[in-house]
């Protein structure tokens, strides 16, 4: 297996999606060193390695067609159908990634003694087990958005922020609510082939998308500290959603650009605090 071809099987650029949140959280506390930041990383990567190898699993049960395989966001089981890795293989991986993730997820809570963050976490395990997970699924329902938003936002921002003994304010709620948005922006457009052609979701993504990504920097630009970047991430908005396609499999092929609007608003949100 290539370096190359295992980069494109876990879809590695998206993982900033998971490291963002506890960066963010990390900033608003202006980067103090603690050993509770490494830990925090632990979970929120390997949450998102168990959920991501768990999609390839039940997509090659679901006979989900592989497609998109030339970019670095495959949709289906790039893993099993490209690669020939075995699917018990990313049954054990999915599962142990799972249990890495909450086992450190619990010491974090044994060392900050914080029933709050007990709390969060365990809502955000469920919910990314509902989102992968048979019979629930929500991924495969067209409304795996839900659990994205929460699992990639509020939840690891605040808990970030709760760890590291701070308090949470308005600004670092809106800028965490700003935050699922995109993560969950960059799920609806990634996955939107997946969806039936005349459903729904199909028919008002030229709608339902643009107030996500305008809505993400319109929350955070009342505060005066914020302005500059909530106007750079909408303008970026506006430009990526000018130049989308109009088949949902091409529309698809610009999560690269869904992803690159949310590494910038991370780093301008950091910068902004900082």
């Amino acid at each position: 297996m290539k370096a190359w071809d295992f980069i494109k099987g876990l879809k590695a650029p998206i993982y900033f999606t998971s490291i963002s949140p506890v960066l963010i959280g990390w900033g608003f506390v202006h980067f103090e060193i603690s050993y509770l930041v490494p830990l925090l990383l632990v979970v929120t990567i390997s949450m998102q390695a168990g959920m991501n190898l768990a999609m390839d699993y039940y997509d090659h049960a679901s006979s989900r067609a592989l497609r998109n395989d030339d970019t670095l966001f495959p949709l289906g089981s790039y893993f099993i159908e490209k690669l020939k890795v075995r699917p018990v293989v990313l049954r054990y991986s999915f599962a142990t990634m799972i249990i890495l993730a909450v086992s450190v997820g619990l010491t974090v809570v044994y060392l900050t003694k914080s029933l709050l963050l007990l709390y969060l976490g365990l809502t955000a395990v469920f919910l990314s087990l509902l989102y992968v997970v048979p019979p629930i699924r929500l991924g495969a329902r067209g409304i795996g958005e839900l659990a994205t938003f929460f699992s990639f936002g509020p939840f690891p921002v605040l808990g970030t922020i709760i760890a590291l003994d701070q308090q949470i304010t308005l600004e670092t709620i809106l800028v965490s609510l700003s935050l699922g948005l995109l993560a969950s922006s960059i799920r609806y457009l990634h996955h939107l082939p997946e969806d039936r052609e005349n459903g729904i979701r199909v028919r008002y993504f030229r709608t339902v998308y643009p107030i996500m990504l305008l809505t993400a920097a319109i929350m955070i630009s009342i505060f005066r500290g914020l302005v500059v970047a909530a106007t750079i991430v909408f303008i970026a908005s506006l430009i990526h959603i000018v130049f989308l396609p109009k088949s949902p499999l091409k529309i698809s092929r610009q999560t690269n650009y869904s992803v690159a609007i949310h590494f910038l608003f991370t780093v301008l949100i950091i910068l902004s605090v900082l």
